[in-house]
């Protein structure tokens, strides 16, 4: 039973390593929209089997990245500030309710080490280290929020989204890499107001305040990502 599980996870970790890979490729601009991907072309390109890569297609297809064909591969859909709009938008109700649902579900102990990071954290000096870091931060915030929320179906979907959350935060940390462009990056010190609310016990705050993180984290992806391109 042990190997069984073993190898599932393998390839459970597989097709979500694809999933970044074609979103990473794709946001970079290697990858263009109307491209055709196959499953031949993409497992000898990543070096893998056929199943994860089909695995992986079906799951860009459902998060509206890709659009497959029946025998004849998939389609790397348009992605630009209209379609990040709509994501961020199901995001914000998402994990909004999922905060909502969180408050009182995280102990004080964790709440008050939360506080600490990312007061920290927000008053560090701004360096790659420090984007790191902030990225590391952000996934466990929003991770333990999603996990604590009490409800398996709200997790699910917001956990649908997240390899294409993670990767968008990323490019547009790797498009920043003078420290001087660090310093527009507040998302710490909008944690922190998150974290306070849960701490604090308002709900309704909790659930505001990231809201207010998810709607300033739309604009400067869009800033960042799309409108510099096209300047």
């Amino acid at each position: 039973m042990a190997a069984v599980v073993s190898k599932e996870l393998m390839h459970g970790s597989r097709r979500q390593t694809l999933v970044q890979q074609v979103l990473v490729k794709f946001f970079q601009g290697e990858y263009q929209p109307n491209q055709r991907m196959t499953v031949q072309a993409l497992a000898k390109e990543w070096n893998v089997s056929a199943t994860p890569v089909r695995e992986a297609l079906v799951e860009l297809e459902g998060i509206g990245i890709v659009e497959i064909f029946p025998n004849r591969g998939a389609v790397l859909r348009n992605f630009g500030a209209k379609e990040l709009s709509e994501i961020c938008q199901v995001r914000r109700i998402l994990e909004g309710e999922a905060t909502r649902c969180a408050c009182g579900h995280i102990t004080p102990n964790e709440l008050s080490r939360l506080e600490k990071i990312f007061s920290e954290l927000s008053t560090a000096e701004r360096t790659v280290e420090w984007s790191e870091t902030t990225q590391e931060w952000d996934d466990y915030l929003h991770e333990l929020i999603y996990r604590t929320c009490g409800s398996d179906r709200l997790s699910h979907e917001i956990n649908r989204y997240r390899a294409l959350y993670r990767t968008l935060r990323q490019v547009r940390h790797s498009k920043r890499q003078n420290v001087k462009d660090y310093e527009h990056m507040e998302e710490n010190a909008e944690h922190l107001c998150i974290v306070q609310a849960l701490a604090a016990g308002d709900a309704e705050e909790a659930a505001g305040a990231m809201n207010d993180h998810l709607l300033q984290a739309a604009i400067v992806l869009e800033r960042d990502l799309f409108q510099q391109e096209n300047s």
